[in-house]
């Protein structure tokens, strides 16, 4: 009896974080016709909490914010392309503290990504940051990675989590 309880013990400790870091997910859906077919497209926003340290000189910075992204997922009827994903990624609202000055980092990137269209999909984007008040000739490079889960029959994106971390 106590080895099971340990074993419920311990899968909880493993998955609670997985659970906790998904974010809800917000859907619209709109479709567009053009004269030669009908291409539908479906837009899904989400704001993604993520947290975690660059390292590297002359100190290391810890970040915490939410990116917002907004996956839109277009079908191609008239050359029978899988769907692509158009991801807009804003990173704008993460900020770091210094670890050891304490000061503000800012972010201000925005990518935009085309990707195949899968269940699941990992997407990393590297961004620069700098002082806050400073100058961007003097940024530093960090990597926000998203982890994406799909709904392949309705098109939409269903879960995000992510995490900082340095490039690799």
């Amino acid at each position: 009896m106590k080895t099971r309880q340990a074993l419920l013990a311990l899968m909880i400790a493993a998955l609670a974080p997985a659970a906790l870091a998904q974010t809800a997910i917000s859907a619209s859906t709109t479709t567009s016709t053009s004269t030669s077919s009908t291409t539908t497209s479906t837009t899904t926003a989400a704001a993604v909490s993520v947290n975690g340290i660059v390292s590297g000189q002359p100190e290391s910075v810890s970040f915490s914010g939410q990116v917002r992204l907004n996956a839109k997922v277009v079908t191609d009827p008239d050359f029978g392309n899988p769907p692509t994903v158009v991801l807009s990624i804003d990173l704008s609202s993460i900020t770091g503290v210094g670890s050891s000055t304490g000061k503000k980092y800012v972010v201000a990137n925005q990518e935009t990504l085309n990707r195949r269209l899968s269940a699941a999909d990992t997407v990393q984007v590297n961004f620069p940051f700098y002082p806050s008040g400073g100058s961007a000739m003097s940024s530093r490079i960090g990597t926000a990675s998203l982890n994406l889960s799909f709904n392949v029959n309705t098109l939409q994106l269903t879960a995000a989590s992510g995490e900082i971390t340095s490039p690799q």
